[in-house]
């Protein structure tokens, strides 16, 4: 007979080591609180301590997982290697996470420089550290890797909703960081399948931080809504059920996907 395989064992993440970048940002606390709550411990990368540690005691104390944070700036290849000299267990699951978003908006005073740090900190930094957890993943031919895309890699911006007002756009470097996110997640996935390590991609839509429309930026909102059939925006906690499915077994015969949480944005 063939074991019937019951979803309230396949989400389970327990003995499981996850590090998350950016795990203590406005996307990433939601996404370290689903893997903490699905029983796994849980690696914080990110440049606050003070932040850092606080949802080190939250976490571990509410959910009752071992959680560290390490204080890394992912900008720096020598950082990314001597963090990686600390971690001692393998790491079962990278989620890249972390982003720096970009000063300059305008195509015209974009610089050299500008577009290449945009680039360092979205694609190639991301790049090195899952080609170094790799190498850890491979020797026990299982892993699982989850990077963060955005409907911006997808579809350019309406720069409508901007109403033309000079602090306020997308930078094409963004956009770019992100579309090559999703690529290297289906070029990953196809390169690692051997060592049964999975790689997916989560594209968010539009999550505005806390303050995105005060000043004066209240029209901001409608504006937003408007772009996707749901006429909602994002809360970080409505990424959690993608990340549970594509972190645990329920998704285990899931790889090279870009699974899109934008209300509809992408569709139309």
């Amino acid at each position: 007979m063939t074991e019937i395989k019951k979803i309230s064992n396949l989400i389970k993440l327990n003995n499981k080591l996850s590090v998350v970048t950016g795990g203590t940002g406005h996307l990433g606390l939601a996404i370290s609180e689903t893997l903490a709550e699905l029983g796994s411990d849980i690696i914080l990368v990110g440049q606050d301590e003070v932040k850092g540690n606080d949802v080190v005691k939250r976490l571990s104390k509410e959910f009752e997982v071992k959680v560290e944070f390490y204080k890394v700036d992912l900008n720096l290849k020598s950082e990314i290697d001597t963090f990686l000299t600390k971690i001692n267990s393998n790491v079962d699951i990278l989620v890249n996470n972390a982003f720096t978003w970009p000063n300059v908006l305008k195509i015209e005073e974009t610089s050299w420089n500008d577009f290449e740090n945009t680039l360092t900190t979205g694609i190639t930094s991301p790049f090195y550290l899952t080609k170094q957890i790799i190498e850890k993943m491979r020797k026990n031919r299982s892993g699982n890797i989850l990077n963060l895309g955005s409907m911006y890699g997808i579809v350019s911006p309406n720069f409508k909703i901007y109403h033309k007002e000079s602090n306020m756009g997308n930078a094409l470097a963004y956009n770019a960081s992100k579309a090559a996110m999703i690529q290297m997640t289906k070029y990953l996935a196809v390169y690692c399948a051997e060592w049964n390590i999975r790689v997916n991609c989560i594209s968010p839509g539009p999550f505005p931080r806390p303050g995105t429309f005060s000043n004066g930026k209240e029209w901001f909102k409608e504006e937003l809504q408007n772009m996707n059939p749901m006429k909602k925006l994002g809360e970080p906690w409505h990424l959690k059920g993608v990340v549970a499915l594509l972190s645990s077994d329920l998704g285990t015969y899931m790889t090279g996907q870009n699974i899109s949480v934008d209300g509809g944005w992408t569709t139309w």
